[in-house]
């Protein structure tokens, strides 16, 4: 009974680590002048947590970490938005990561851009839809690229450091 809570107590610690490595990477960020959106490492960090730790801490570590600087960066009608796409983008790229780290990505993107496009309309108006899809896409690009290049990375680390 010990060894299950402190597995337990592990994965809860580890997801808010994680959680808290998507709030800093999203709120470091790039905005876009004219227009309330921005680029940020995020989406490059969600994807690498979902093809490393599967779906559940790509889903909650995604959602959260991402709603949370919302939040923290003064968007505070995106963070329920933010939330559920996040957390269900999240979700697709780590469920899918077996059949590939590029279609579980391109999947992903496509949660992504649809909700973030379908909320701007809903919210501003369907003349902001293009721009938020522009930006979506440009956005999830940075992230894919990201995420191919340290995904590997970071399992080799975990690699040597489960051998020791």
């Amino acid at each position: 009974m010990r060894q299950e809570q402190e597995s337990t107590s592990r994965k809860v610690a580890l997801g808010a680590v994680i959680a808290s490595v998507v709030t800093v990477a999203t709120m470091l960020h790039i905005p876009v002048p004219g227009f309330r959106l921005y680029f940020n490492l995020g989406e490059g960090v969600i994807y690498v947590i979902a093809l490393t730790l599967g779906a559940r801490y790509g889903a909650l570590c995604g959602g959260l970490g991402a709603a949370l600087a919302d939040l923290i960066l003064g968007y505070p009608l995106w963070a329920p938005l933010t939330l559920c796409i996040k957390g269900l983008e999240g979700y697709v790229v780590g469920h899918l990561a077996p059949k590939g780290k590029s279609v579980a990505i391109a999947a992903g993107a496509i949660v992504m851009i649809t909700g973030y496009t379908s909320a701007a309309g809903l919210l501003y108006g369907w003349k902001a839809a293009p721009v938020e899809c522009v930006t979506d896409i440009i956005q999830t690009g940075m992230g894919a690229a990201f995420a191919l290049l340290f995904t590997p990375i970071l399992r080799r680390r975990l690699a040597l450091t489960e051998t020791r």
